[in-house]
């Protein structure tokens, strides 16, 4: 019962005289009258007092004798929405009772705002497709030569919730990989000589409060679709929204490749964490002084016919893209040969974002398969016998082209097939033990939000 309920109501065995001495001591001129239950009897104001004395009625008899029965009442957690109507109707006071009619709240028109509940922020976060210029976009090439990478992200998504607790304690569940960890300060967490991806993110965040971490993806793990950078980034993002001086887009970004490349050492480039960031098309563009993000803005109907022709195929076969990147390094570092190779990729980098900004798409086709065969000659692990035989048989079917996604070795395989030729292309690709998937594109970067905790 707040206390309106008990300055401004009485029970109906009081007198007129009780019920006007209640009324002039308060600012709403009434009073609610209540049997010994509780329950709500009737309203008392000044011209129902008026009117009963008016017709000689006497002020030492029960309330109930000069009382209104024909009284608006409203169930309890009534809407606030319904509440302003009635207010703007002309009510001052609205009484509120439960369903046993029971007096529990009077609403007047300072109604007060909601308290403020514990909230949970999720975040989630697109997973990228290259079209090319992968592997210059390493810090120890572009160091010294500009690179660039086209690419697109897609709606698959790694999912973040973060739930703050009272106390200090962390508690971390990668529900892909079956695994949790638990810490009860986050001095712990920074002290654990094992940790994962996601404990990692958190000693780079360091947040001051106990909280719940929960992350699932929609993908699976060595996809080539840079899912770790996918789960690093909305790991930050969910971690953002309760931040009140919030991260931008490409701080965001620099965080994800801090913890990931740098503190969790996962060999690798810069591009999955700018494109899962910002989403949409975009050339992203690295330089020694800095890196840049340049959306594209396609047409339509370019981007509606790309998504139709292009073909995602998992193989089945797993990877593990910062060996493979190490493995690059190597090779490029032993041969000075691997140089213009990169060069060559950067060139057709910029002539298939040409083709795809004018809509030229059966040329981006065609260069996709330029594109893989110049990939293959930056490491001998990108490719072996099982990848190039599903390559191989998707071209005879019909693909103009296509390039396996990621670091190489496995994942993925993205083709571009004409509408004509994608049933056959798809029956070779399931007789080789390949899963096509279909997919739509995703314009938004990584997005997160906040809610009430149920």
């Amino acid at each position: 019962m707040n206390s309106l309920v008990q300055t401004l109501s009485i029970s109906e065995r009081h007198s007129i005289l009780d019920a006007v001495k209640c009324i002039e001591a308060g600012a709403l001129q009434i009073v609610f009258v209540v049997d010994d239950l509780g329950c709500l009897q009737g309203v008392v104001t000044n011209g129902d007092v008026r009117r009963y004395l008016l017709q000689g009625g006497q002020t030492d008899v029960s309330v109930t004798h000069c009382m209104n029965r024909q009284f608006r009442a409203v169930p309890v957690d009534t809407p606030r929405e319904d509440l302003l109507k009635l207010f703007d109707l002309g009510y001052n006071a609205i009484p509120s009772v439960d369903v046993e009619q029971r007096l529990v709240e009077i609403y007047t028109r300072q109604l007060a705002a909601s308290p403020e509940v514990p909230v949970l922020a999720r975040a989630r976060a697109p997973v990228r497709m290259s079209f090319c210029g992968g592997g210059t976009d390493l810090t120890y090439f572009f160091i010294d030569h500009p690179a660039a990478v086209l690419s697109c992200t897609v709606g698959l998504y790694a999912h973040a919730t973060l739930v703050p607790r009272s106390d200090r304690q962390i508690h971390i569940f990668a529900e892909d990989m079956g695994r949790e960890e638990h810490f009860d300060t986050l001095a712990a967490l920074l002290s654990a000589s094992d940790k994962s991806l996601l404990a990692t993110i958190i000693a780079v965040i360091k947040p001051s409060y106990g909280f719940d971490l929960f992350l699932r993806s929609d993908f699976p793990v060595g996809s080539g679709l840079g899912g770790s950078s996918a789960a690093t980034t909305a790991t930050i993002a969910v971690f953002n929204e309760l931040r009140q001086d919030r991260w931008n887009t490409y701080e965001i970004a620099e965080l994800a490749f801090q913890a990931e490349r740098l503190c969790f050492g996962i060999a690798g480039g810069w591009q999955d964490q700018y494109a899962s960031a910002f989403g949409g098309f975009n050339l992203i563009e690295f330089e020694n002084q800095r890196n840049l993000v340049h959306p594209i803005r396609l047409e339509d109907s370019i981007r509606n016919e790309l998504e139709s022709c292009l073909l995602l195929c998992d193989t089945g076969i797993s990877h593990d893209s910062g060996r493979l990147h190490e493995l690059q390094r190597e090779e490029i570092v032993a041969q000075d040969s691997q140089t213009p190779l990169l060069h060559a990729s950067v060139a057709l980098c910029r002539r298939m974002h040409r083709h795809l900004i004018r809509g030229e798409l059966r040329a981006l086709g065609l260069c996709l398969d330029e594109a893989w065969r110049l990939k293959k000659r930056f490491s001998s692990a990108i490719s072996h016998g099982r990848l190039d035989s599903i390559y191989d048989a998707a071209l005879v079917a019909g693909a103009l082209g296509g390039k396996l996604l990621g670091a190489g070795g496995g994942g993925f395989f993205l083709f571009y097939v004409q509408p004509q030729f994608r049933q056959r292309v798809v029956d070779v690709l399931s007789e080789l033990g390949c899963q096509t998937q279909n997919f739509r594109f995703e314009s938004s970067g990584v997005t997160s939000w906040r809610t009430k905790i149920q």
